[in-house]
């Protein structure tokens, strides 16, 4: 059986998703006690950036659910933030895969990192208020408690773009030892 990521069974990519899935649970374990540092959202952008939309999404659901529903800090309480995370998780895995081309086909590794510094820092900035929003939505009083979040979303923003700019060093190269494998490139 063929699928969208050349040639490749659904067993193939259904490994790929699980293996990446694992890999952004994993690599987010040791920052659970720092709140806002995390590393959770560029494995799921890195798995859109890899596998290719379908597959990031379908990692990014994967991952999502074990993080809302499973996550040894708790489980998430809040339905709608709990739904308001999911979509910031589909949105990072998404950015990765609609920036495949420009990404990993760039030889300039300064562009490559100001293009992962400001997707880090705008995906951040939209997961951050989205998740804020709904939690103020519930629980109000509305303003303060979205302005209360403020210092922690800051942190959050600056740290993802660090974080994003920083992997710009490695995801070039990276692509290199493992593109045999993986979907590839359109055009």
């Amino acid at each position: 059986m063929k699928s969208h990521s050349g040639g490749k069974s659904f067993g193939a990519d259904a490994a790929l998703v699980g293996i990446f899935a694992a890999l952004a649970f994993g690599v987010n374990v040791p920052f659970l006690a720092i709140p806002n540092i995390e590393i959770f959202s560029l494995a799921l952008f890195l798995s859109g950036l890899y596998l290719g939309v379908v597959n990031g999404l379908a990692t990014a659901c994967v991952a999502g659910i074990i993080f809302v529903f499973f996550n040894p800090n708790g489980i998430q309480p809040v339905l709608l933030v709990g739904l308001a995370q999911m979509a910031g998780f589909m949105l990072f895995a998404l950015a990765g895969g609609l920036l495949r081309r420009p990404v990993l086909k760039s030889h300039a590794s300064g562009r490559t990192a100001l293009i992962l510094i400001l997707t880090g820092l705008l995906l951040t900035l939209w997961y951050d208020l989205s998740t804020n929003l709904a939690f103020a939505a519930l629980f109000g009083p509305f303003w303060p408690v979205l302005i209360g979040g403020l210092t922690f979303s800051l942190v959050h923003i600056i740290t993802n773009a660090v974080i994003f700019g920083l992997a710009a060093t490695i995801v070039s190269k990276i692509w290199k030892r493992i593109e045999y494998i993986m979907p590839p490139l359109a055009g």
